[in-house]
């Protein structure tokens, strides 16, 4: 019996305790204006009613990665981790950070704010998504063993479990390349 539900914090927004022990990883819906003390709300898909409202120092990173045009972001994926580290009034009380974004062209540092005159850096993976992994795949298969090939196809088919047009595209690519594979081998 999977008992995870049972310990979901009841609340109007993302907190600590959503990401603590299992991260996050959403398509971003919306972005809209907050409240003065925290001025973004990032709505994901999934997680209705539950906006994720990025700290200051995320909402740095998210313009330094993607610019200041919040609704750009709609569409695009990020995935979130808790930091237990994260302080408020000096005492660790834990916090949700950028891990990982979609539609960056590789990983990225950032020098941010811990206390006042103290920096740390912070890192975000490029985070690949399906249609990421289909491109490269795509570009690959031609050239790939028939047992790579193979592998490659039943991963990916696992990964995109749910996303119908990912898995119609991945069935064509595959079935094509494995007909070439047959046309090469006479």
């Amino acid at each position: 019996m999977d008992l995870s539900r049972t310990i979901i914090p009841k609340s109007d927004q993302l907190n600590f305790e959503d990401v603590q022990s299992t991260p996050i990883t959403a398509i971003i819906k919306s972005v809209r204006e907050g409240s003065k003390d925290q001025p973004v709300f990032i709505d994901l898909v999934g997680y209705d009613g539950r906006p994720y409202k990025p700290s200051k120092s995320m909402r740095r990173v998210l313009i330094g990665a993607w610019s200041s045009d919040g609704h750009s972001w709609v569409g695009r994926t990020i995935a979130l981790v808790g930091d237990p580290t994260v302080k408020f009034g000096g005492v660790a009380v834990g916090g949700i950070k950028i891990h990982a974004m979609s539609h960056i062209e590789s990983d990225l540092s950032f020098m941010l704010s811990v206390s006042r005159g103290k920096r740390a850096e912070h890192r975000v993976k490029k985070l690949m998504t399906n249609f990421d992994l289909l491109s490269d795949f795509t570009g690959k298969s031609g050239e790939m063993a028939p047992e790579q090939l193979d592998r490659s196809y039943n991963w990916l088919k696992n990964k995109f479990t749910g996303d119908v047009d990912s898995l119609e595209k991945l069935e064509a690519v595959y079935q094509s390349a494995k007909s070439d594979m047959e046309k090469a081998n006479g």
